[in-house]
């Protein structure tokens, strides 16, 4: 124990600070390292603009949608503490590819969570789907437009 007590208090040895604070950076170049060494997001426009016509997909993306999302963004989307979805007004981007990475990387400062590692990526990408089909469906008690207008053409 009197070693310990001189080592930690009178030699020149590290601190508790110290330590954490080299644990944290190797935690952090452990966690870029693994980061660097996942396989790119192989999802595209097309899969994703495919999705919004099979109607198994909407359906299974609609009850994610109903079970996971409408507390924030109201069961047809018209927003609540989250955005209105059925504008033509988005926060993160309003490219399909755009809702995507928002759905999977949330946005921690608006109190969005990550869905990555809750959902997978199939109910990702029917949830992002869903989404898309909300838009111009004009719900009664729609929440005001947020963020930029990013018109969409429809097909």
């Amino acid at each position: 124990g009197g070693a310990y007590v001189f080592y930690r208090h009178v030699s020149p040895g590290q601190d508790q600070i110290e330590l954490l604070a080299m644990e944290m950076k190797e935690h952090q170049e452990l966690r870029e390292e693994v980061e660097s060494s996942k396989p790119a997001d192989t999802v595209s426009e097309e899969s994703l603009l495919a999705l919004t016509t099979n109607t198994e997909a909407l359906a299974k993306g609609g009850e994610i949608f109903a079970a996971k999302c409408s507390v924030c963004h109201k069961a047809q989307g018209q927003g609540l503490v989250g955005p209105n979805l059925t504008d033509d007004y988005w926060l993160h981007g309003g490219k399909i590819t755009e809702i995507h990475s928002t759905v999977v990387n949330g946005v921690v400062e608006k109190g969005m969570q990550a869905w990555k590692g809750f959902l997978s990526d199939e109910e990702i990408n029917e949830v992002v789907a869903y989404v898309w089909t909300l838009h111009g469906t004009n719900p009664p008690d729609a929440k005001k437009p947020e963020g930029e207008l990013v018109p969409r053409a429809e097909s």
